[in-house]
């Protein structure tokens, strides 16, 4: 049967046979589908799917239909990945298909947070402890898609070639000496692709903030459903930047992009001791925690290149681009004169 290739697409003998229904009491009788559901994204457009069965009762009751923006099958392998291992807080995946099309569990009323906004604390400790539980489920591991360090270079010239400038007339003040730090970066691309994939590895999301994190409603019953369940806690979605490399990507860019300057200045070193304890201490042989926070340093390179990305073309259709891009480069360039990422990559070699 033809996958579809847009929202307008999908038709209900489709989903019956993804979902396995088909001559069955659950059989699928009508669909209405949201085509524009999560927002605007950069990696891929998102339809959520209301489903009517032959029998009430029957479930799911929606599921979410994901199109890629580039044909990959490289996001369902990092959920079949998550499903092998039983991970919690991720959507369930009943299907993947052409041209990297995937079927994901709706865990609706689970909502997207704000990068403006931010988190609040203890919304980061829970996110800590989430992403801590999943690098310890796969420290070392050989399973985890291992990435090249070219493309991510690729990225770091292109966008500083397009955007820097910009940045730099725009946040001139603000920048000050870290100018340097960020024009380090560009310099050095092949170094800073190459740091962020060396080791001790993992799996690693690679876009770990509050819009990718789906966060329940106090006194609310939703988050993923079936083994392993966390109802309540954070879901992390969006899994197409995910790939075996350092911890520290995660934790640092989450960090620094979803704290306020003065939350993250206050907390910083407690949330990265409270998220190493959390570690499997037998795997950490020979990283000690000065290792593990100078990759925390060395990381906000990523920070760096997403704080300049937001002031280009590329998010110009977002319509809070202006407070997206002044809230993000305030708090990474505060970090950037915190935290010496070159210095950080300079003494990890």
């Amino acid at each position: 049967m033809r996958t579809p290739a847009s929202a307008s697409d999908i038709t209900v003998d489709w989903l019956d046979s993804v979902l396995a229904h088909a001559g069955s009491a659950c059989r699928l009788v009508s669909i209405s589908v949201d085509p524009d559901y999560g927002g605007p994204s950069l990696l891929g457009k998102i339809a959520r799917v209301r489903l009517s069965y032959a029998t009430p009762g029957c479930e799911p009751a929606s599921v979410i239909v994901k199109f890629q923006a580039q044909s990959s099958d490289w996001e369902a392998q990092i959920y079949r990945l998550l499903a092998e291992q039983r991970v919690p807080a991720v959507p369930r995946l009943f299907g993947a298909f052409e041209r990297g099309t995937l079927v994901l569990e709706d865990v609706s009323p689970a909502r997207p947070g704000s990068q403006v906004a931010g988190c609040a604390l203890p919304q980061v400790r829970d996110v800590l402890a989430l992403l801590a539980e999943i690098h310890a489920d796969f420290w070392g591991d050989p399973r985890v898609p291992a990435l090249e360090p070219g493309p991510f270079a690729a990225v770091i010239r292109f966008n500083m070639a397009q955007c820097w400038e910009l940045f730099k007339r725009k946040y001139r003040e603000l920048l000050a000496d870290a100018a340097a730090d960020f024009e380090w970066l560009w310099q050095h691309a092949d170094a800073v692709a190459a740091h962020r994939l060396s080791a001790p590895t993992t799996l690693f999301h690679g876009d770990v903030h509050p819009e990718n994190l789906l966060f329940c409603q106090p006194a609310l019953a939703c988050g993923p459903s079936g083994p392993g369940e966390r109802p309540g806690k954070p879901v992390l979605i969006d899994w197409q930047l995910a790939g075996r490399g350092l911890a520290a990507n995660d934790v640092s860019f989450f960090l620094v992009k979803s704290m306020t300057v003065a939350q993250r200045r206050a907390d910083e070193e407690r949330l990265l001791h409270d998220y190493f304890d959390l570690l499997p201490r037998p795997a950490l042989s020979g990283y000690a925690f000065d290792d593990f926070k100078l990759d925390y340093r060395a990381c906000l390179t990523r920070s760096m290149v997403s704080a300049v990305m937001l002031v280009g073309p590329r998010f110009a259709d977002r319509p809070d681009q202006p407070d997206l891009a002044d809230t993000i480069a305030a708090r990474v360039i505060a970090a950037v004169q915190d935290l010496s990422p070159v210095d950080a990559i300079r003494q990890r070699g």
